[in-house]
């Protein structure tokens, strides 16, 4: 068994070389009473046999103490004899792991003296901290003369303080100490060991996986208006961790990644390709141990549980410490250190608490991400968009400078990219012309004429290619063509009735194919063109076209009137008169009619009722009067109407009629 060694390492080791100590003072430390039996007559050191002592087989806690007395070895000879007891103290306990403190008493004898030889380090100590299966978490061992003197015994030899890691369930640890000698005179062969168990509850942590591949910012309970940051934006290793006032810039941005253990590792945005790690300075377990930033060891100081506490907040547990994240003393201002601090026991301290909050890629304010052409902004166009032809450059406004967050001056941890999308109308995704590329610049193209571009822009953090949430869109422009479009419209339709192009600048004179595709039939003619809809600006022929144009044009509708074939001024033969005095002779039943009408085409009239005509009949002048309303067909035989939409040269035909006859005089 020579050369064992347990799975960690002993620290702060105390080795103290006592003198031989007399049996009522080893008695007083104390230290088991079965050693009493150690200085009677070899038989009755033979009955030693062991026994547990303290609080052996409870369940460990800070200053909890357990023992154990052992039995003899022998030498392989039978001649030389030892006895060795254990002594543990539960010291600091955190998340992760705790501290078992070994102290060794030792006694020894022979049938004759000496049977050690002072001058010669022939005692081999091993202090330990073992599990069920038998395997060392955790040991140290020193070499020690021992003298033997039949009134008189040596130890303790050594306190060792021993640290083992807690494990994710309730387990049975031993803490103990071996003696075994291997000197070459007659104390070869000797090998004894004494032992305790002590129940170790287990460690409830869960590291929250839900969060890697995001990036997050982190801010303390105890100070809600501060957050986790990388002090003045450092890249270099040492840069410290503190709480600072919330900001948009990046080196309060932390990927949350997977550490070498499995765990998640913590990382600011703003160190980029050569990114920095959150790593506990120390690498041990201590109170206020510094945590700063550092470049990635794999090391256990740079990997962290993210424990989820259920009421929005997380503990942050160094697996190198099994303390947590801590902000110091809970301080509100700006620059509060951040350190570990145990949290064993206690965990309701808003200082170890941190909410994990995505912060969101957008404008700075509305309208501040831009495009600009060929170095300058693109021209105000209708509707507010920019207009550009194709053979333009167009790039967006730097995003450092328009959006949020930005990267930390100095550093370019955070990248972007660009996508450039086509549509038909402003603001229009219909579609992608050009995907995400970190090349802000796109050059218009033939294709893209008479449409709108959009620029699309996303932000990443370049270590690791993590994308941040949201996304900045800028304004639309319009891709005019080099050539000018001209559309025709006639009365108002939705649709053009004809289109043509020429180069910009050129002059334009209507075709003749306008014309004709403008007539609509049984109309009087088109009156065109003109610049307006309300065909009020007249278009000059050979005038020159620099933009598209739209020409507005309408037919027009001829309305006439006629007499229904039942007038009473048609059918009967009487004399009638412009006036009831009958002084003015009617000289023709269409002197009554109202006067022809040009209108446009789909113009609305309304038929008021024509003027009346007088007539003597028995002795009495009468009044043939115009019915109200004008009718389609001239024998009047549907109702009469009293306006309509005209859309064709149109007759619209009155109808006179006597009044009923009214009675007979007698003479």
């Amino acid at each position: 068994m020579a050369g064992q060694k347990g799975n960690g390492a002993a620290f702060d080791a105390v080795q103290p070389r006592d003198r031989a100590i007399a049996r009522r003072r080893f008695l007083g430390l104390g230290g088991a009473a079965a050693l009493s039996l150690l200085l009677a007559p070899r038989l009755a050191w033979g009955g030693v046999g062991g026994g547990s002592w303290g609080s052996a087989g409870a369940t460990a806690h800070p200053g909890s103490h357990f023992g154990y007395d052992g039995g003899w070895g022998y030498s392989s000879n039978g001649k030389v004899w030892l006895a060795v007891s254990c002594n543990a103290t539960v010291g600091r306990m955190t998340e992760l792991f705790l501290e078992v403190s070994v102290t060794s008493y030792y006694a020894n004898g022979g049938v004759w003296s000496p049977t050690w030889f002072t001058d010669y380090p022939d005692t081999h100590v091993d202090s330990f901290v073992r599990n069920g299966a038998g395997v060392w978490l955790s040991s140290t061992s020193g070499f020690y003369d021992t003298a033997y003197d039949c009134a008189w015994f040596q130890g303790p030899y050594a306190t060792h303080r021993l640290r083992v890691a807690r494990e994710a369930w309730d387990w049975w640890s031993w803490a103990g100490v071996r003696a075994w000698c291997d000197s070459p005179d007659s104390a070869y062969g000797i090998n004894t060991t004494a032992e305790a168990s002590q129940l170790i509850p287990h460690h409830p942590l869960v590291d929250d996986r839900s969060w890697q591949g995001r990036i997050v910012t982190l801010r303390p309970e105890a100070a809600p208006h501060l957050r986790l940051d990388a002090a003045g934006g450092g890249t270099a290793n040492g840069t410290n961790i503190i709480g600072w006032s919330a900001s948009d810039y990046t080196n309060q941005h932390w990927l949350v990644l997977t550490s070498a253990q499995g765990r998640t590792c913590l990382v600011p945005v703003h160190t980029g390709e050569a990114p920095l790690f959150a790593d506990v300075s120390s690498n041990d377990w201590n109170d206020g141990d510094n945590v700063h930033l550092w470049s990635g060891t794999g090391g256990w100081n740079q990997s962290f549980w993210l424990h989820d506490l259920g009421t929005g907040y997380h503990m942050i547990v160094p697996e190198c410490s099994g303390c947590a994240l801590d902000l110091e003393g809970g301080g509100q201002g700006n620059g509060t250190n951040v350190a570990q601090w145990n949290c064993y026991g206690d965990w309701g301290n808003p200082n170890q608490h941190w909410a994990l909050e995505e912060p969101l890629f957008r404008e700075r304010e509305p309208g501040a991400l831009t495009l600009s052409a060929a170095g300058g902004p693109a021209d105000a166009g209708a509707g507010g968009a920019g207009e550009v032809e194709p053979g333009a450059a167009l790039s967006p406004t730097d995003p450092d400078l328009a959006c949020l967050p930005r990267n930390y001056p100095g550093t370019a941890g955070m990248g972007y990219r660009y996508a450039w999308y086509r549509g038909g109308a402003p603001g229009e995704r219909a579609e992608c012309v050009r995907g995400p590329s970190e090349e802000p610049a796109y050059e218009v193209a033939e294709v893209d004429e008479g449409a709108y571009l959009v620029c699309v822009v996303t932000a990443y953090a370049r270590y690791g290619n993590v994308s941040y949430r949201g996304e900045a869109e800028t304004a639309s422009v319009h891709v005019r063509s080099l050539r000018a479009r001209v559309r025709f419209f006639a009365d108002a339709d939705a649709e053009p009735c004809f289109a043509d192009q020429l180069d910009r600048g050129s002059a334009y004179t209507v075709p003749q194919a306008a014309w004709q595709a403008a007539a609509k039939p049984d109309c009087a003619g088109v009156d065109g063109w003109y610049r307006d809809a309300s065909c009020t600006e007249a278009f000059v022929g050979g005038a020159l076209v620099e933009d598209d144009l739209d020409l507005f044009a309408c037919n027009r509708v001829e309305l006439t009137y006629a007499q229904a074939d039942r007038s009473c001024l048609l059918a009967s033969p009487r004399a009638y008169y412009l006036d009831e005095a009958c002084e003015h002779p009617l000289p023709d039943p269409s002197a009554l009619l109202p006067p022809q009408a040009m209108l446009r085409y789909g113009g609305r009239v309304s038929f008021a009722r024509g003027a009346s005509a007088w007539y003597e009949d028995m002795g009495r002048v009468r009044e043939a009067s115009c019915a109200l309303g004008a009718y389609a067909a001239p024998d009047a035989a549907d109702l009469p109407l009293r306006s309509a939409r005209l859309t064709r040269n149109t007759t619209a035909y009155l109808l006179w009629r006597t009044p009923a006859y009214d009675g007979i005089s007698l003479s």
